[in-house]
Order: structure tokens, then sequence, then C-alpha cells
């Protein structure tokens, strides 16, 4: 028993002497090592580091940033007037680049999307910027029988040529009106051109496209009805030219057919086709079509005269029961663009100013000699009447009188009831 006891003290004794010993060592080095130490506790007990996720762009923030550049392009620096389609068309390819969750989702970047934004972006930033909108509506004013779309460059022109009624001349001066007076194509233009959607006329007018070449301009949206179709045999009848400009897509190519082939209650015209047709989308801006059939489209795209070229690009693949391709929108023209693209169809097609027969050329040259002879005698009259002495009415008695002529023809005017009370007045002297 004493044996065991001696072993088990001088064991412990020995441990101790070398754990003291350690201890000592082990202090001093944790003494040295404390900091990196502790480091190595944090990283021990750091939490691993989040994937660093790309950073999100919005097609709002995207739209926003691309929209001067956007504009100058489609207006070229606000020469000309763009249309809002034609502004998105020009951001898109930036949008879609930047806002990295849409990259493979185009149809996101509506254009009813777009114009929201525009309209966002008018409004917080006020620029002065030439923009048509479609017209939504009209407004007709009573007796004159002026009527103005309600869009936005419409509106703007009617309200600057507004003539508030206490500023018109009482001696007027006579000018004779210069243009001879015409109704329809006759003596006037031989040459229509057709655009199958709206929101072009006042860039072509801007530019001078119509005057410069004596063009009328015609447009519609969607498909020709009978309306457009009877308008258009009733100019072919005439000798009138009818040229059509529309996308380049499976509509467009069924605008062309319709007007060639009538609808149902009205005739076709041959009319003549401006484009788009694939030579002219070369470097535009296309975008994919999903068809909501499930025929081959391109068998309809043959009847209406597409080649195999044109059929292929515009209906390429099938998803499932669904038909798709890629199209071409005459918006993804800039202003500039259209016109200086328009400018070498008109010359390929060999439209030019129009000049009539010489019957109507000496009738002209008559009537300018008898109008400016008339002008002439027309001062005179008014040099003598400004120092004439006239008895006025009193205005008590004038308006008793213009409402005995409202109460005898209720649709008549204020100026048109003063125009007949003077004229009796004049009559009775």
């Amino acid at each position: 028993m004493i044996v065991y006891d001696n072993m088990a003290k001088a064991l412990q004794d020995s441990i101790e002497k070398v754990g003291k010993e350690w201890k000592k060592a082990k202090r001093k080095a944790d003494k040295e090592d404390r900091i990196l130490r502790g480091k190595l506790d944090k990283l021990r007990h750091k939490k691993p580091p989040k994937e660093k996720k790309e950073k999100f762009v919005s097609i709002k923030s995207a739209a926003f940033e691309a929209m001067e550049t956007a504009y100058n392009k489609a207006s070229d620096n606000g020469r000309l007037y763009a249309n809002a389609r034609q502004i998105m068309y020009a951001a898109r390819p930036y949008i879609l680049e930047q806002a990295s969750k849409c990259k493979d989702n185009e149809g996101k970047l509506t254009s009813n999307y777009f114009q929201r934004l525009l309209k966002d972006y008018l409004e917080e930033y006020n620029p002065k910027w030439k923009i048509i909108w479609d017209a939504r509506g009209h407004i007709i004013e009573p007796h004159t029988g002026v009527s103005i779309g309600l869009g936005g460059l419409e509106v703007m022109q009617y309200i600057r040529s507004w003539v508030w009624g206490d500023s018109f001349d009482i001696y007027p001066e006579y000018s004779s009106p210069t243009d001879v007076e015409t109704r329809g194509p006759k003596n006037r233009f031989n040459n229509v051109l057709f655009i199958e959607k709206e929101g072009f006329y006042e860039i072509l007018q801007d530019a001078g496209i119509q005057q410069r070449y004596d063009v009328a301009i015609m447009s519609t949206k969607g498909l020709p009805v009978k309306a457009a179709c009877d308008l258009i045999e009733g100019f072919d009848k005439k000798g009138v030219n009818v040229y059509v400009l529309h996308d380049f897509d499976l509509a467009g190519f069924k605008i062309m057919k319709t007007l060639r082939e009538g609808t149902r209650l009205a005739k076709g015209t041959d009319v003549h086709e401006l484009g788009f047709r694939f030579e002219d989308i070369k470097g535009l801006q296309d975008e994919e079509v999903t068809y909501k059939q499930e025929k081959n489209p391109k068998e309809y795209l043959y009847l209406c005269g597409a080649t195999e070229e044109e059929a292929n690009f515009l209906v390429d693949h099938k998803d499932g029961k669904k038909w798709s391709g890629r199209r071409v929108e005459l918006n993804a023209m800039t202003s500039p663009q259209l016109i200086e693209w328009l400018q070498r169809k008109f010359e390929e097609k060999g439209i030019k100013k129009f000049i009539p027969d010489e019957k109507i050329i000496k009738n002209a040259y008559k009537r300018a000699l008898f109008l400016q002879s008339i002008e002439k005698e027309f001062q005179k009259i008014v040099d003598e009447f400004k120092n004439k002495e006239i008895e006025i009415p009193k205005f008590t008695e004038l308006k008793f009188k213009i409402e005995e002529r409202f109460e005898e023809y209720p649709d008549t005017c204020w100026d048109s009831a003063i125009w007949k009370i003077a004229n009796d007045g004049l009559c009775k002297n």
C-alpha cells in the first residue's frame, strides 16, 4: 500500500513540474501571439461573405439616362419633330443593355410603358422638345368650322393662332388669294402618300415634304376600311397615283393586299408600293414578334407577295404551337432618316411638283392680273373711307337689333348679324 502511495505521489510531482513549465511557456506564447489568435478566433466565427450581386438597373432609370440622347437622335437635335415611338426605338438598345433583368425580355419595354416614362421625364425636367402625340379626339369651333385634333402639336399650334375678337382691323387690308381655290386633286396634286399609321404627318409637314412634292398625305390605323378603299379608287379614276408606306411585317403585307384587292364592300386599286421591303430595313432595329395562329404565317405572306427571303425573316421558328419571327416598324427610322429615305424614293418614282395644263395656266394668269387691279382700287376706297364721317347707332340699339336677328335666325352669329344690320342701313341711305 505504501509502495503505491509513493508511486502516485512521484507521478503527481512529475506532472506538476512538467505542467508548470508548459504553462509558463504557453502564457508567454499567448502573450506574444494574442493579437493573431484574436484575429483567428474572429475568422473562426465570422460568417462567410455574401455573393456580390449585380446591381439592378430599372427600365425607368435607364430610360431617363437615355432620353435626351434618344430624342436628339430621333429629331436631329430638335431640328425636326419626332413622335414618341421614334424616340423609343432610339432609346431601346441602351435601355435593354442597362436594365440587367430585362436583357432577354424585350416585351417589358412596351410602347405604352415607354410613353408613360417619356411623359414622366417631360414632367420632371420640362425640356422644350418637339414631340408628336397622337390626336385623341377633336374640337370643332362654332361658325368657323375649324377642326383641331387633340394632339400635342395640334393644340399648341391652335393656341398660338388664337386671335381675340377685339383685335380685328376696322379697315382690313384687301389681299386677294394668290392660290387658285381648289377642292380635291384637280389642278392641285396628282400623287398621294398613304401611310399605314398616324403620327408622321407633322414630321413630313415640318420638313416641307408635302409642299416640296405637292403630295397629299393619307393615313389610317390598322387595315384599310371601305372608306379608305373608296377614296383611293376615286383617286385612281382621276389619274392620281397612290404610294403606300407600311411596316415590314405581316400586317404591312396584309395592308398592301387589302388595298389592291379591296374589302367585302369596296373595290381594290393598283396602288404603288413604296416600302418597307427587305432592302429597306438594312441597319434598322428589328424586334421579335409572335403570331397568334397555329398555321404557318408564311403561307399568307407568299399570297401577299412576300419573297422567300422576306418570309424567312418575318417567320423564322416555331415555339410549341406558336410561330415567331422578326419585324421592323417605320418608327425604327429617326426623322432625318425618314425624310432622306422618302426623298430618295420620290426621286426614284419620278414624283415632282405639279403643273396643270396650258388652259389652266393662262386662266390663272388672267385671274392674277384682275385681282391685283382690284387691290389697287380697294386701297383708294380705304383711304377715302377713313376720312369719312360715319354715324354709328348707340350700343343698346345695335344690341337690340342683334338679338332680334338671333330670334329670327337662331343659327347665325353676332358678326353676321352686324353685317346684315349695316347693309340694311347702307341700303336706306
